[in-house]
């Protein structure tokens, strides 16, 4: 009883925090800048079915949108709601608010989100950390780049970030129907998971952890079917919907981006090349790593994120706020071998050299293909040179 009433304290500050955060936010910069595409999007959806019973896919919704964030309505489907209509769940209460407020209580969430998922990456790599690192591991966190620019545009990807997260955290503690339905959390974006849960899964078949199967088919029914009764239409509205942004949404991934610098005009099949070379890759580690310990899962983890980053098609660098899980288990390596303030030195040249990039590139309100593959590749250098020094060790282990 004296535990349940210890949580109050705490609850009650926390919500004070929240709202008094929220305020700040709204005062300095949403009422006076409103942004956020991204959120605009599935809130104004998700406000069009709520409120008026609107399909939020409909090019009607959509040609609505388009005309607040300044999308050329000649590109039918472009800026439309375009998620899995489950997505709602993470902010309906932030319908029936204004805008400028509702971006504000989100933005907010969203910094919210980006501190949980450090906390549980900090247990998930168990890190030591003295309160002074505790803060700056905070404060390189929200400053990441794709972090921030995630919070400023209001995307959903710290989100899936942290349910990955805590997918991982259940698996450790053999919560596997628990890991199964965060798992089916992280479809709130699909295409950021299409090849991590397929390894996650493959793993747990192959460990014979059916719990994690079926925790995944729990919750992606739930959540499947709690939208179905609030809009019964909703999947092939999705699918149409998806079908239409598909033929305007362009994108790109970051092999791309690196062979139109290194080699302008190089054959397709150079760049098919390479992701077969980076997949063949992948499963390598997959196959080599399959029967290894809790060390060689994250590992393989890490290595499956790093390549999806590298030869997935993306739309904007928010995708790349998933390689906080990489980079974080990168600084405990670091913090292995290094003194702290090498790390911090490390940490701070990194953070630094993103955002001046950023800035020294930008063009008009657009980022620079360029920004797709600072932090891609430093990820995919730092597994090669863990890969390297593990190859090493066991040799000299040997000789």
């Amino acid at each position: 009883m004296g535990k349940k009433r210890g949580w109050w304290p705490a609850g009650l500050l926390i919500v004070l925090l929240f709202a008094l955060e929220s305020i700040a936010v709204h005062a300095f910069l949403t009422a006076r800048f409103p942004g956020g595409n991204d959120f605009y999007s599935r809130w104004a959806g998700a406000r069009a079915l709520l409120l008026e019973g609107r399909d939020p896919y409909s090019l009607e919704v959509t040609a609505e949108i388009q005309a607040v964030i300044g999308i050329d309505p000649a590109q039918a489907g472009r800026g439309g709601f375009a998620y899995p209509l489950y997505v709602l769940f993470l902010f309906w209460p932030l319908v029936y608010f204004p805008y400028d407020w509702a971006q504000a209580m989100w933005m907010v969430t969203l910094q919210w989100v980006a501190v949980a998922a450090m906390a549980g990456l900090s247990n998930l790599e168990r890190l030591r950390l003295s309160s002074v690192g505790l803060a700056g591991l905070l404060l390189a966190t929200l400053f990441l780049y794709p972090v921030a620019r995630t919070i400023f545009l209001g995307q959903f990807t710290l989100h899936v970030t942290l349910f990955l997260v805590a997918t991982l955290l259940a698996l450790r503690r053999g919560r596997d129907d628990w890991a199964g339905i965060w798992l089916a959390a992280t479809f709130i974006k699909p295409q950021m998971v299409a090849f991590v849960a397929p390894w996650l899964v493959l793993w747990a078949l192959g460990r014979r952890r059916w719990r994690l199967v079926r925790g995944l088919l729990i919750g992606g029914g739930v959540l499947s079917l709690a939208a179905l009764i609030i809009f019964p239409r909703w999947p092939i509205s999705f699918l149409e919907d998806v079908l239409r942004y598909s033929k305007v949404a362009g994108g790109r991934n970051p092999l791309v981006v690196l062979m139109g610098l290194v080699w302008p005009g190089a054959p397709a099949a150079v760049r098919y090349g390479l992701v077969g070379l980076l997949l063949l890759v992948m499963f390598a580690v997959w196959w080599r790593d399959r029967q290894g310990g809790e060390g060689a899962f994250i590992r393989v983890t890490h290595w499956v994120i790093v390549i999806s980053s590298l030869v997935l098609f993306q739309t904007g660098t928010t995708n790349q706020a998933m390689l906080l899980i990489p980079l974080f288990g990168w600084l405990r390596r670091a913090l292995e071998r290094w003194r702290c303030w090498q790390v911090a030195i490390g940490v701070g040249t990194l953070l630094v050299a993103l955002w001046v990039l950023f800035l020294s590139t930008i063009q008009g309100n657009w980022e620079n293909p360029m920004m797709f593959l600072p932090l891609p590749l430093f990820n995919l250098a730092m597994l090669v040179g863990a890969e390297g020094y593990r190859w090493w060790t066991v040799r000299r282990s040997a000789g």
